[in-house]
């Protein structure tokens, strides 16, 4: 399956994505959570303050669907915890 994954504020530099957003192809098992991707992109679950699935607000233990576009939102000063 095909995912397009955008990041956005300190995600930028600290993330694996960088600036642009990347696409790529996970193994379509039907399994994969947004969650199991965090890892793989070097983002800390505690500091993401909103995941957009498609342009809607999503959660992290929703299942990643083919042609699915993600973005992540980090948690700022404004938005912590």
């Amino acid at each position: 399956m095909r995912v397009t994954i955008a990041v956005h504020g300190h995600f930028r530099q600290t993330s694996s994505i960088g600036n642009d957003e990347v696409t790529f192809t996970l193994p379509d098992t039907g399994d994969v959570r947004i969650r199991d991707l965090l890892d793989n992109l070097n983002i800390i679950e505690e500091e993401i303050w909103r995941i957009l699935v498609n342009g809607r607000p999503g959660r992290l233990d929703e299942a990643v669907r083919h042609r699915v576009k993600l973005e992540f939102y980090p948690r700022d000063r404004q938005h912590a915890a």
